[in-house]
């Protein structure tokens, strides 16, 4: 009985998974499935990631995952799932409904044409192949029989076997936004030690702490949710904006004053100090702050983001890789704030 949350290593990216075991069984939630190696990685594909890993574990249970939601369309979030949907028996077999908006779904919501170009594939790994020359992803969940659920979007309440879910983000501007064709994802080389601002004393940040937002159009897509079941609350944010999830939290009534009271809850993008304002974290109070990345890209987390943590709550500051929890403060630092840090495999509410 009770909710365990799971944050695999999934590189980079991210891929959780929510389970819930009650009085009518076993409820699987997974929140995204972290880029194509949190699947398979190696020559061939024959190593198994995290992601295989769990999913190995759930098939010898005789599980499903009752709901699977990818959260937006960077390789981070969604390659391992459309890896994984490749093997047969894993996702085509495994997955009872999915949340994603994807292209046609938006189109369809404005009433505008579709965008073939968006259209998302799965695809043979092979460099002698297109991309287009694999299955549609929509026309696969189709096949399987999978249950999609219309648009996501803030405002919403949605509840789904024993969880409540509040949706923050996307709003409809955000929506709006992906009406065109959207732009690839630029690769970036993995960062250094002097790529990071680990360098920098906690005193700096909170001595000069200025907010700027995030602006990639794919990360304000990001569906980002208020997860409640058996009086246990959990925020799960994806990549998503700051200045949406705190609109939504702020018309759900929460404030400084009134703060939203969490168990967990997963810091958005990775730690990007671009995500996570110090307004935001006023807003809210929890137990555990989750980081998901192994510190290979775009020189996340950011100290920043874990100085306006460590200045804003008591809560633990939460690593799914050893090594990141190690870098982020300097020696001095951690003699007083290592009690703040931990590095976990799985959560048990």
């Amino acid at each position: 009985m009770g909710i365990r949350v799971r944050a695999l290593q999934a590189n980079h990216g991210d891929c959780i998974l929510v389970t819930h075991d009650g009085p009518e069984g076993v409820f699987n939630l997974l929140i995204d499935g972290g880029n194509a190696s949190t699947f398979k990685y190696g020559p061939q594909g024959r190593m198994k990631g995290e992601l295989c890993k769990i999913l190995d574990e759930l098939k010898s249970k005789g599980q499903q995952l009752d709901l699977v939601i990818l959260t937006h369309i960077d390789d981070d979030h969604i390659g391992g799932l459309l890896r994984a949907f490749k093997a047969p028996g894993y996702l085509d077999q495994m997955v009872k409904s999915i949340w994603f908006n994807s292209s046609r779904l938006i189109t369809k919501h404005f009433d505008v044409p579709e965008i073939p170009e968006n259209d998302i594939y799965v695809n043979d790994a092979s460099p002698d192949t297109s991309v287009r020359q694999g299955k549609e992803f929509e026309k696969l969940l189709d096949e399987i029989g999978c249950a999609r659920a219309p648009i996501i979007m803030a405002g919403q309440t949605i509840v789904k076997g024993p969880f409540t879910f509040n949706i923050l983000s996307p709003n409809q501007k955000q929506l709006r936004k992906l009406l065109c064709v959207w732009p690839e994802e630029k690769a970036s080389p993995d960062t250094s030690a002097d790529d990071t601002d680990y360098a920098l004393t906690l005193e700096e940040f909170w001595a000069d702490d200025i907010f700027e937002s995030d602006n990639s159009i794919a990360n304000g897509s990001s569906i980002a949710f208020l997860l409640q079941a058996d009086n246990h609350a959990m925020l799960f944010l994806g990549d998503a904006h700051d200045t949406t999830v705190v609109d939504s939290l702020s018309r759900l009534g929460y404030a400084e004053q009134k703060k939203l009271k969490l168990d967990l809850l997963k810091v958005s993008h990775h730690g990007s100090e671009y995500n996570t304002s110090s307004k935001f974290l006023g807003m809210v109070c929890s137990d555990r702050y989750v980081i998901s990345t192994n510190g290979s890209k775009h020189g996340l987390p950011n100290k920043r983001t874990v100085a306006r943590i460590l200045a804003a709550s008591e809560g633990k500051i939460c690593f799914n890789y050893q090594k990141v929890a190690g870098w982020v403060l300097l020696p001095d630092e951690k003699v007083k704030y290592s009690k703040r840090l931990e590095v976990v495999s799985q959560i048990e509410l």
